[in-house]
């Protein structure tokens, strides 16, 4: 970790600082199985639009056990070109396609900490606590930057509450602070935003990544110059999450939203 020159924390990954200037672009490979993901990350690898993938274990239909897990992970990592991986297993309580028990998960973190060559680890902040922060202190130990996350697909917290664990994301050690809500309005979204800005003006010392989700939510997803986001997520192909953009069009509203702001 770097200090911008207000000092909040800039986070390099092979070279990627995320957290200082345009938000970077995360795109999420969601295969079903080796093929098929390793064909994603090789799509992600050719495309100036992406800066990062994200590997979705949660997604395959193969038993998820941690040999099989690391192959993988080895595989996507040789295709993405050098660009930075994260790897994600969803639960199913936040919109993943995953039943572990909490047992397991933690266990298959554990290995791919081990022995897989990722750059990220997005752990859920609502697991149980001592099993979070050991995995935390783990991922450190090894030089994996943690994502914090946590998914509301049914409502959106009220403005404090997503301070409120945004700032829980950052007193327990994450490297990049992450809450997705779902919009019943655009009251919701903008709530979302202005959250998110609150907490990059006041209390942020680490990289924001926040997004209202669905079709209603889109402007937050393309909001990080205002509000202070890092990071966003978009699609190379089909999306692999209600309201994500393509990339290149996603890539192309930063830069003209950049422009506007630095002409």
């Amino acid at each position: 970790m770097q200090a911008d020159s207000r000092g909040r924390q800039v986070l390099t990954l092979k070279g990627l600082d995320i957290g200082a200037g345009v938000p970077r672009i995360i795109a999420s490979i969601t295969g079903k199985g080796l093929t098929e993901a390793v064909d994603q990350a090789q799509a992600i690898a050719q495309t100036h639009a992406v800066d990062i993938a994200e590997l979705r274990v949660d997604c395959l239909r193969e038993p998820i056990e941690p040999m099989h897990v690391i192959d993988l992970v080895r595989r996507v990592a040789a295709r993405l070109a050098g660009k930075p991986l994260i790897v994600t297993l969803r639960s199913e309580g936040e919109g993943g396609e995953c039943t572990l028990a909490d047992a397991d998960y933690f266990a298959l973190y554990a290995a791919l900490l081990q022995d897989a060559p990722l750059d990220a680890l997005d752990v859920e902040m609502m697991k149980p606590q001592a099993q979070v922060m050991d995995i935390i202190a783990k991922a450190h130990a090894r030089g994996v930057a943690v994502v914090l996350s946590n998914h509301d697909f049914t409502a959106t917290p009220a403005h404090e509450v997503i301070i409120q664990r945004l700032r829980r994301q950052q007193a327990m050690g994450a490297d990049v602070l992450k809450l997705a809500a779902m919009p019943t309005c655009a009251k919701d979204v903008l709530t979302l935003m202005a959250a998110t800005q609150e907490m990059h003006a006041l209390y942020a010392e680490r990289p924001l990544l926040t997004m209202s989700m669905g079709p209603l939510g889109v402007t937050s997803r393309l909001a990080g110059q205002l509000t202070g986001g890092a990071l966003t997520y978009a699609s190379v192909g089909a999306p692999s999450a209600p309201g994500q953009l393509d990339a290149e069009a996603v890539r192309q509203v930063l830069g003209i939203i950049d422009r506007g702001a630095n002409g």
